[in-house]
């Protein structure tokens, strides 16, 4: 960018954070001639950084030098005892509906907790860089990423969310002090959700049903199915592996989730067991990481820029995981299982592994939460928004000290990625091999293919036999008139737009309406199984536009012009729940539709 362009583009970023600080109403701001009739900022001197930056150019983090700091580790969080809760002993209930309504826990009584957690939302002070003043983040525990909750498969858990962030009557740059924590993708009632609407009150900020400012969420931690075979353990090829909490305020999700709410929970079963030496002898303990990939944006005081009136979705210039931008990690000459998460808002990525010369090939052994079937050997794969994956590399067969995970993905604004793959793409971490280390893990490549979980309908002519008797129901997500719908209609939270019945059966045919954007889809509550991508039936290890959709996902994501059909079933519980484009710059604009199981 030019001199003159810079100094605009700086100028226009300052007035616009002004602007939002000052809290000034639609109203207000057309009043003194700031939005255009159609709710745009006028493009003049000073305020529209699209008139005289560049289209849309913002100006530029400060610089910083790769490879400078190692990579924050996630902690792992310790239970308490129900009677040490900060705020009393729980009593099986739990506010909703801007904390204006207390109900039962709907499984309370059937899947008591056997573990407790509390967790506290606070603002905090994070350096990015070694060479940055502290950012001002909202953080879990104060941490960002928040802490990691390992849970197991038939131990239920409790976990009481303490909002103390500030009142929500002080002006803030973005984001909103109240918080609806959404466990994505458990199988969770629906007072547990993170339904937009259930978001409470900071303690700051004290209403009379919660005048201590928290929310007690209960996790049965039990697999899907466990209605319709009559007990209460459910079908074990249902498990999920790597989940993540995240805020779903209605209309704040991209903001909160950019400032720093977000955090790691992981279940494990007699397969996944978190023991490399037991079951599926997955790499475990120090061995099994956690990334979380972000793009944040600096201004030239090191705190984070979030443009409101940006609805296409936001990017950043810098490339953090798990808050740190460009860390190294010191890595050991054995296998590790990396678990990659995209919070977001609004960047995809094409992961690799480069060494300076060559893309080196690792091993996929899941798809969002949930394991494949068996472990598949690929060289890159894409990750839009909310998806996830787990990889393994070995790095004892890779003959360079230094390695990097690149993301190869082209995107330059929040309509998706350009179709373009570079080379060799942004480096996002880098890894220092060290020495040996005893591993007990599984090497994928030797002894026949390396089985994980099967999935629960594994005769694929028998599901889409299945499939055909189902009622089929038809998404197509938009954007008209400059806002983002979904069959036309932008979200309302008091619209029901599906009423399933509990047990039933469904295929969704998840739509893109086109105009050059990409939307990762992600549906609450029941993973799906991808039937067929744009006509074509997914196939058993194979990748479709660089993911693989033979397995049970819970984020479809469709490019311009395409659709994806799934299949669902609808379990165990009844409530309200939301389905949304996980560009959540998307979501807060209206790409979001309520739906019930009844």
């Amino acid at each position: 960018m030019s001199g003159w362009k810079a100094r605009l583009a700086l100028t226009a970023q300052r007035n616009r954070q002004e602007i939002v600080k000052a809290q000034l109403s639609r109203r207000e701001m057309a009043r003194l001639g700031l939005l255009t009739a159609g709710g745009a900022l006028v493009a003049k001197s000073g305020l529209s950084s699209r008139a005289f930056a560049g289209g849309g150019d913002a100006p530029a983090s400060p610089p910083t030098k790769p490879w400078s700091q190692p990579l924050p580790l996630l902690q792992i969080k310790q239970p308490v005892a129900a009677s040490a809760l900060s705020g009393g002993a729980p009593d099986g209930t739990t506010v909703i509906e801007h904390a204006n309504e207390r109900v039962k826990h709907q499984l309370w009584d059937k899947f008591p907790p056997k573990k407790f957690y509390e967790i506290t939302m606070r603002e905090t002070q994070i350096k990015l860089d070694p060479s940055y003043s502290p950012t001002t983040y909202w953080g879990f525990d104060g941490t960002v990423p928040g802490p990691m909750i390992q849970a197991r498969y038939g131990e239920p858990v409790m976990v009481r969310w303490h909002n103390h962030l500030p009142s929500v009557k002080k002006p803030q740059n973005f984001g909103i002090a109240e918080m609806a924590p959404h466990l994505h993708n458990a199988h969770t009632a629906s007072e547990s959700d993170g339904f937009p609407e259930d978001y409470f009150n900071s303690i700051n900020d004290p209403k009379p049903l919660n005048p201590k400012g928290f929310k007690d969420c209960h996790y049965p931690n039990v697999y899907a199915g466990y209605t319709a075979r009559g007990d209460l353990v459910g079908d074990p090829a249902e498990a999920l592996s790597t989940l993540w909490y995240h805020d779903h305020h209605h209309d704040f999700t991209a903001q909160n989730v950019y400032k720093g709410m977000f955090g790691a929970y992981n279940l494990f079963d007699d397969k996944d067991t978190g023991d490399e030496g037991t079951g599926l002898r997955l790499p475990s303990g120090p061995y099994d990481q956690q990334l979380f990939l972000g793009d944040p944006l600096l201004d030239r005081d090191c705190q984070l820029v979030f443009d409101l009136f940006n609805l296409d979705g936001i990017l950043g210039d810098k490339y953090a995981v798990n808050g740190a931008i460009q860390p190294f990690f010191e890595v050991k000459k054995r296998r590790y299982r990396l678990r990659i998460v995209v919070p977001g808002p609004s960047r995809f990525y094409q992961v690799a592994l480069f060494d300076g010369k060559d893309f080196l090939p690792f091993w996929q052994i899941s798809s969002d939460g949930t394991l494949l079937p068996e472990a598949v050997q690929v060289t890159s794969l894409n990750l839009a928004v909310a998806e996830r994956a787990d990889i393994i590399v070995d790095f004892s067969k890779i003959a360079a000290s230094k390695l990097y995970l690149v993301n190869r993905m082209e995107q330059v604004d929040g309509r998706g990625p350009t179709g373009k793959i570079l080379t060799p793409g942004a480096s996002v971490l880098e890894f220092r091999v060290g020495d040996k280390a005893q591993d007990n893990s599984r090497d994928p490549s030797t002894g026949g293919a390396y089985k994980l979980r099967e999935l629960p309908d594994p005769d694929m002519s028998a599901l889409l036999a299945r499939a055909a008797k189902a009622n089929t129901r038809t998404w197509e997500f938009t954007r008209g008139n400059g806002a983002w719908s979904v069959n036309g209609e932008a979200y309302d939270a008091n619209v029901v737009s599906a009423k399933i019945p509990q047990e039933s059966e469904e295929v969704w045919v998840i739509q893109n309406g086109g105009g050059g954007w990409a939307h990762p889809i992600h549906v609450h509550f029941e993973e799906g199984r991808v039937l067929s991508r744009d006509g074509v039936q997914v196939k058993p290890g194979v990748q479709i536009d660089g993911t693989i959709n033979y397995a049970r996902k819970d984020v479809y994501t469709v490019g311009d012009n395409k659709e994806a059909r799934v299949f669902f079933r609808f379990r165990d519980m009844k409530g309200r729940y939301v389905m949304h484009c996980h560009n959540v710059v998307h979501e807060d604009h209206g790409m979001m539709v309520r739906w019930e199981i009844v």
